[in-house]
């Protein structure tokens, strides 16, 4: 094949290149914002792959309907501006021949599930828009692409949410590394956006990560060699736009950060990613633990510190099953403390209604008795700061929306970006009608347990924070109830 020009690529492009020859990788997962190119480079990719390998590609999205006027289109063009329809591709409906070896690229949709039969015949199987697709989708084509060596998958996608199961039930279940953002390739305009871009391997070495963002993308920021691409000021205006006026959707998709898309509604009004989202780190000063007892999702730990008036959530420890008792949640609590070689007094706050001795338990002992206990045994002064009593929901949350919006009497709210399960109950847990926190429950379909999937997070921080500012919240709820006859 011809020499082509590097300045027709994005930095994608070279790093997904060489993932296609290398027999030790099998999946090629690429996340990011809107306008990063993702598609195109990937597109690129493998035009050029099938064209120099006789290689054939898979391409599946959720549902056929959108497949000409999106990832085809994206192929198209590509071919297009390589200067390959002509030479080398033939272009049908939901198909695209080679014209000098036997390679093809077949589209689907998988709202036909019999469509994911038949492709051990390909080298590649390619799942556009990743974050659309069922978890049976990627069950049944990891069994069914065989037969072949060097078979692999590329899935793309937009973080739109935290929640999807293919960082639950995937990725987040692997152990991942940094890889250089630079790669050894025909031009030295090959690195990956410093900031806000990653490359990753996992630790069985079979699958490589890759976050982008519009970034880096040189036909929207220009080429930094000044020849070539182009500077999209509209879209990098409504970039901007976004980041003042709507931070949750910046940090989607200009940043291609993990989120959740607000519908409105939020009970927490006031809580903005972009101001109150911060990478933190422990000062010397001491830890507040505050605690919500529900078990199912999680047993939830928070673990806050108060530097002057700026208070900061500095981590958070979920504790799912098996940890999701007492004793066990404390010892993990216990470890995240040694971790940090912290010595100091550890207080602790949370639900006033897991105070309550249980007639259960031999020795009649509280959850807080047993929490606290493993503390004591493990060395650490422990001072219980647990109110006898909640403080009132809608009440609370309006109190710290306005530290939030306004930062009443001087304090400000900060949240480690480290903390992604917090932030993400912050940002879309859902208010009553009532002003209430509202809780949906739902159903595990493998274990039969009912519980409420968001607010644990959210109700620890009220929890603390309501107990640890209770003179400046007493005076916010005589004042406005004063003020608007509030009723709790």
């Amino acid at each position: 094949m011809a020499l082509l020009n590097p300045r027709l690529f994005n930095p994608l492009y070279w790093h997904i290149k060489p993932l296609l020859q290398d027999p030790k990788i099998r999946f090629i997962f690429v996340e990011g914002g809107a306008s990063a190119s993702k598609t195109f480079e990937i597109a690129d990719a493998l035009l050029v792959d099938m064209a120099e390998h006789n290689y054939s590609t898979m391409v599946f999205r959720r549902f056929h309907v959108h497949i000409k006027d999106s990832v085809y289109s994206s192929f198209k063009l590509a071919s297009d501006r390589l200067g390959f329809t002509e030479k080398l591709y033939h272009f049908q409906d939901d198909l695209i021949k080679s014209k000098i070896n036997n390679a093809k690229v077949r589209f689907r949709g998988l709202d036909d599930e019999e469509n994911i039969k038949g492709i051990e015949g390909y080298n590649i199987v390619y799942n556009n828009e990743w974050s659309q697709f069922l978890e049976r989708h990627f069950k049944q084509q990891r069994k069914r692409l065989r037969g072949r060596s060097n078979q692999k998958f590329i899935c793309d996608w937009t973080p739109t949410s935290s929640k999807l199961w293919q960082y639950e039930n995937w990725i987040d279940l692997d152990t991942w590394s940094d890889m250089p953002l630079s790669i050894d390739a025909p031009t030295k305009y090959n690195s990956l956006n410093a900031e806000f871009a990653f490359k990753r391997i996992n630790a069985r070495g079979d699958s490589v990560w890759i976050k982008v963002t519009y970034r880096d993308n040189y036909w929207v920021v220009g080429h930094p060699s000044g020849e070539g691409g182009f500077i999209d000021d509209g879209t990098l205006t409504d970039f901007e736009m976004d980041r003042v006026r709507d931070p949750n959707f910046y940090r989607i998709y200009a940043n291609g950060e993990r989120g959740i898309m607000r519908t409105g509604g939020e009970f927490w009004k006031q809580f903005n990613e972009l101001k109150h989202v911060k990478p933190l780190k422990p000062e010397s000063s001491t830890f507040q633990i505050s605690l919500d007892e529900n078990v199912n999702p999680y047993l939830t730990i928070s673990c806050w510190q108060i530097i002057d008036k700026s208070i900061r959530q500095i981590d958070e420890i979920p504790c799912k099953s098996p940890d999701n008792n007492a004793p066990k949640a404390a010892a993990k609590l216990v470890q995240w403390l040694n971790r940090l070689e912290y010595k100091d007094v550890v207080y602790i706050y949370g639900d006033p209604s897991a105070s309550a001795r249980s007639t259960v338990d031999e020795n009649n002992s509280s959850f807080y008795d047993k929490f606290i206990e493993v503390l004591r045994t493990s060395g650490f002064t422990v001072i219980n700061r647990v109110s006898k009593s909640a403080p009132e929901v809608a009440l609370s949350a309006a109190f710290i929306n306005e530290i939030y919006e306004h930062e009443l009497h001087g304090y400000s709210i900060a949240i480690n970006d480290t903390c992604k399960i917090s932030i993400s109950d912050y940002a879309v847990v859902k208010e009553d009608k009532d002003g209430k926190m509202l809780k949906p429950k739902i159903k595990d379909p493998d274990t039969g347990v009912t519980y409420e999937p968001q607010g644990h997070f959210s109700d620890a921080k009220r929890y603390f924070l309501c107990k640890i500012l209770s003179t400046e919240f007493d005076k916010y709820k005589s004042k406005t109830k004063k003020l608007f006859g509030y009723s709790t």
